[in-house]
């Protein structure tokens, strides 16, 4: 299919590539075409257009992966965007995670020009856009989740590609998951560090607790790959997971719920984001509260 691609970033870029793999033709749009990761996505086999508009009238699908609500309502209803170049029919998928209600607005000025839009957010982090196992929870029409879904098995693992229902349900299973993400990330940091704090081995405890009921996906992979080595390498950025936690922060507000934990989680975000930490992966909030302590959480 004729593939629109915008948002060549840490996740983008790989499953740009993915949809060049699957036979896809692609069109991307990047402010910065020079960036490593676009010329990548270009000796790949993708076409580079002057503008988001310009995307839009090359494809059958537009994809959009950028960090948040603004960026999106930016490159799908501003001026050069989406909507300027979409004929009736075109189908626009939002794979970021950005607020259900923006979701929704989008979806109804899309539909005034005949066109569709899926919010379609993702799960997995960049090593499952590097294999294209992603997660990927869709909202939207649903028989046009179904004519989508061959571009989605491009990028995510088929039995894992699921429709949520109406216009903004991806987004809200999304920003769910994500509360989960920061609250269980910052409570295993400050398990691990009072352990070692206390005189435990963090191998020890790690492998204990991971067969044992504190076990958590966080532990088993994210961990042990950013955070207990030392590197901190990105795999989703504090920044991003801070900006998660305010949405659901955002959607607890309009819908009257009380979210403590998330609120305490978030706090110890911010901290990581005061000190540098932004861009670094999430668990690096490990490092606030080692410095707290005077331990490190490491493994040999």
């Amino acid at each position: 299919m004729q593939i629109g691609f915008i948002g060549i970033g840490v996740m983008g870029r790989p499953m740009t590539l993915n949809l060049l793999k699957a036979g896809h033709d692609v069109t991307i749009f990047a402010r910065n075409p020079e960036k490593p990761e676009v010329q990548e996505v270009l000796s790949a086999g993708a076409h580079l257009a002057p503008s988001a508009r310009a995307v839009a009238i090359a494809s059958e699908i537009v994809i959009t992966m950028v960090p948040d609500s603004p960026q999106v309502e930016e490159v799908v209803t501003g001026p050069g965007g989406i909507l300027e170049g979409a004929r009736k029919g075109l189908i626009i998928i939002d794979m970021s995670t950005i607020a259900p209600s923006v979701s929704r607005a989008l979806a109804e000025k899309a539909k005034a020009r005949g066109v569709h839009f899926l919010d379609a957010p993702v799960s997995g982090g960049s090593q499952g856009a590097v294999n294209g196992t992603l997660t990927i929870m869709v909202g939207g029409e649903k028989d046009i989740f179904e004519k989508a879904c061959p571009v989605l098995e491009g990028m995510g693992k088929k039995e894992n590609i699921l429709y949520v229902g109406p216009s903004g349900s991806g987004e809200v299973v999304k920003i769910i998951n994500n509360m989960l993400v920061g609250t269980i990330a910052a409570s295993t940091a400050e398990a691990l560090v009072l352990g070692v704090k206390a005189g435990a081995d963090v191998e020890t405890m790690a492998k204990i607790v991971g067969i044992s009921t504190g076990a958590s996906w966080q532990l088993a992979n994210q961990f042990p790959l950013r955070a207990f080595n030392g590197s901190f390498q990105p795999g989703f950025m504090t920044d991003l997971l801070h900006k998660d936690l305010g949405l659901a922060l955002d959607l607890a507000r309009e819908n009257q719920a009380e979210v403590a934990m998330t609120t305490l989680a978030r706090k110890l975000y911010t901290q990581a984001q005061d000190a540098g930490y932004g861009r670094d992966d999430y668990t690096s909030l490990l490092k606030i509260l080692e410095e707290q302590a005077g331990v490190e959480v490491r493994t040999k």
